[in-house]
Parts: structure tokens; sequence; C-alpha cells
């Protein structure tokens, strides 16, 4: 009897002070970036964003595409991004795997609704036939605000000298504050 008293007791307890323990939210600290006075000149490091996205390659036989990228550099600016990506992509009989680093200028920062953005890179497609395995790669696109923390995210991507083209849809971490 004396545990069941005690027990509703603490819990009592818990329940009255439960308000004053309420969740604040949470505040990054400011990065470097920000924080200099140069706004952020340089090379920096750090993963900035991180994007999933799915679409078709519309050139040959058209095949679907699912690809991952990361935001792991500022170069010169807060706009200036390094991004290496990953694709995979098939037209049913076989799969094909295609490695690219861009540098991307993002026309807005981090926190405007809508982000422009247009890149080039170099990739690199294994299991291509007919085509050279090292390449440019032009990337232009543009984010649109979904939620605090996520960006659509719609791209168009020209590989093998703009010789394959590919249309991808998905969702962006926000890189801002």
């Amino acid at each position: 009897m004396r545990a069941v008293i005690r027990l509703m007791l603490g819990a009592a307890v818990l329940a009255c002070a439960a308000p004053a323990v309420v969740a604040q939210e949470f505040q990054p600290p400011a990065s470097a970036a920000a924080s200099s006075p140069s706004g952020g000149s340089g090379f920096n490091m750090d993963l900035y964003s991180f994007s999933v996205r799915g679409g078709v390659e519309v050139s040959r036989p058209a095949q679907w595409v699912v690809g991952t990228t990361l935001d792991v550099a500022e170069m010169w600016s807060p706009r200036v991004r390094l991004r290496p990506s990953f694709e995979v992509s098939s037209d049913g009989s076989n799969v094909q795997l295609h490695l690219a680093g861009e540098v991307v200028y993002r026309f807005q920062p981090d926190d405007a609704p809508a982000i422009p953005y247009a890149g080039i890179g170099a990739g690199h497609m294994s299991r291509c036939s007919g085509c050279t395995t090292i390449w440019p790669t032009v990337v232009i696109g543009f984010e649109l605000r979904f939620r605090p923390a996520f960006n659509w995210l719609v791209e168009y991507h020209a590989l093998d000298r703009l010789g394959r083209h590919r249309f991808l849809v998905g969702l962006a971490t926000r890189g801002g504050p």
C-alpha cells in the first residue's frame, strides 16, 4: 500500500513539473562562414545539404534514374558548393551507375523561398556501351521551400557531352538557418 502511495505521489510531482520542463527549440550555433566578417570566403568543408531524387533519362531508350547528392564544401562563397553525386539508372535489362563531382552556383541564399542553381562538373558512367566513360556534366535546377528543414528539388542533368538528358524530382535538406 505504501509503494502505491509513493508511486502516485511521484507521478503527481512529475505531472506538476512537466510544464516547467518544456522542450526548447534548438538553435544551432552560427557556422564559421556566417560569422566570419569576410562572408565565408575560402574553402569550408561541412555537410551543407543532402538530397534524394528520382526521374527519367529521356535520351536513347528511356531509363528510370534514382540518385543522391551531398553538398560537402563551400568554395569562395556560401553560394558556390562542391557537390558529389551518385545515380543508378536502368532501362530494364541493364543497370548503370553514374558518379559525378560538380561545382554548383546557387543564385539565392539558403533561406530564400526559391533557390535556382547551375553547375558544371565531371562524371563517370559504368557499363556504358557506345559512349565515353568520363565526361563533362551540366546541371540546372531549383529548390522550392517545402518545410522548414526540406526543399522540393527539380533538376536537369546533361551527361555524355550533352548526349544524355535526365530530369529529376526529389527532396533536399535546407542548409540555411
